[in-house]
């Protein structure tokens, strides 16, 4: 099962704050450190898209992600979102991270 964390596309910093919490980090790498996830417009409704569909939908106080069986599903849910107007990219959501 593949968990996809959904972030808005507006706002200063994309919603990118929920996956930079030092609890969500490895303990230890050596590498940069990546999240792949959908930034989407607008968020509220591309979940409402998502719940219509029967995708697995999760909210918790790590924010909105959707759950897939697998890495295939990635871009049918993409052009999903895209068939009902809601703007949605693959992206990092955890951009810029490096730990040395």
């Amino acid at each position: 099962m593949v968990t996809l964390p959904l972030i808005p596309m507006e706002g200063p910093q994309h919603g990118h704050g929920g996956y930079t919490r030092r609890g969500l980090l490895p303990l230890f790498y050596m590498n940069d450190f990546s999240r792949l996830g959908l930034r989407v417009h607008p968020c509220d409704a591309a979940l409402s898209v998502l719940v219509k569909n029967r995708y697995g939908v999760i909210q918790d106080e790590d924010g909105s992600h959707v759950t897939l069986d697998g890495t295939a599903q990635v871009q049918a849910l993409v052009q999903l979102l895209k068939g009902h107007g809601i703007d949605c990219e693959i992206a990092d959501v955890a951009d810029q991270i490096y730990q040395g």
